[in-house]
């Protein structure tokens, strides 16, 4: 075969290969493919509220009252719920308010495109938080962040400094994060991605329940009401769509150098035992930004969930520290 016969030929091979992908790929775009769960209003559970946010239905817990705030922000694959030992004690110092961010808990999975910001990206959760603190009546709260939520009150004191008092940060995750190679891999399929990603996602339920037994350092903690409680969110209606959201526009800056212009009274809490966030990462920000350093001994990852007693004296000392708990329960 002559050189120009040959080249014909391998053209005629790769356009029939490319067309045979292309009837691939559109056959599977029209296929549909069924939601999952139930909206999230028929999920609620006692204590459970609603609110309107700029198109989105946001999942939050209210409790109590004063001129203390604390606002909650829960890490990574979490809810409001992950405050449940917490929230009723704290509540007889101050208004203790938590809330589902977009991609998790109760909150409604919306498309990305439906509200006027991408509610899965860091400026959409930053702005979003902005407004729902609004919504509420919430003034210069204190700001406590676990894990990414932790990352978060810090993109907020930074960003907002009017709109914060002081930060407890708990087990922090604050160092830049990208997206993995297998999220790019999971979100980047042309024509596809966004339609069969999330198929892909349930199958990354596994990998979660894994990273949970790891969050824990005491596992006869973890019952399964415990795990339970990190599962009922995998009921609400396309919550694996919120979940691939997450994967494909999350991302977190570096904020090392800005640190130095945190001016907030900020403590920081983390388990001697944490696997996942390690604890030189705290003290390396304790350093940046002054400020105190609590390590609670003999729990992981979620002081909050497994000493709660503990973690609440160290929350109420630092509450008296900022002089804002006059003419309430002590």
């Amino acid at each position: 075969m002559c050189t120009h016969g040959f080249s014909m030929y391998l053209k005629r091979r790769v356009l029939k290969v490319v067309a045979i992908f292309a009837v691939l790929l559109l056959t599977l775009a029209t296929i549909p493919i069924p939601e999952v769960g139930s909206p999230v209003e028929d999920l609620a559970l006692p204590g459970s509220k609603f609110v309107n946010v700029d198109g989105i239905k946001i999942h939050y817990l209210d409790e109590g009252s004063g001129n203390c705030t604390l606002l909650l922000l829960h890490g990574f694959g979490a809810s409001a719920l992950s405050w449940r030992y917490v929230v009723g004690s704290l509540s007889s110092y101050c208004r203790v308010l938590a809330f589902d961010r977009p991609g998790f808990g109760l909150t409604e999975r919306v498309d990305p495109r439906a509200p006027p910001y991408n509610p899965y990206t860091y400026e959409g959760v930053l702005k979003l938080t902005r407004r729902f603190m609004e919504k509420l009546n919430v003034t210069h709260p204190v700001v406590v962040g676990h894990s990414a939520g932790g990352g978060l009150a810090l993109l907020l004191a930074l960003e907002h400094p009017e709109l914060v008092s002081a930060l407890l940060l708990v087990a922090p995750a604050w160092k830049p994060r990208t997206r993995q190679w297998y999220e790019v891999v999971i979100t980047s399929i042309p024509l596809l991605s966004d339609k069969y990603g999330p198929l892909l996602v349930r199958g990354l339920v596994g990998s979660l329940e894994r990273v949970l037994r790891a969050a824990w350092y005491n596992k006869s903690l973890l019952t399964p009401e415990v795990e339970e409680v990190y599962k009922y969110p995998l009921k609400a209606r396309n919550w694996d769509r919120g979940l691939y959201w997450i994967l494909k526009y999350y991302v977190f800056p570096d904020i090392a150098k800005s640190l130095a212009n945190l001016r907030e009274p900020t403590l920081v809490v983390h388990g001697d035992r944490d696997e996942l966030v390690p604890l030189a990462s705290s003290v390396e920000l304790c350093e940046k930004v002054n400020a105190s350093l609590v390590v609670m001994e003999g729990v992981g990852h979620l002081p909050h969930e497994e000493s709660p007693e503990v973690f609440v004296k160290y929350v109420v000392e630092f509450l008296n520290s900022l002089k804002v708990l006059q003419n309430r329960a002590q």
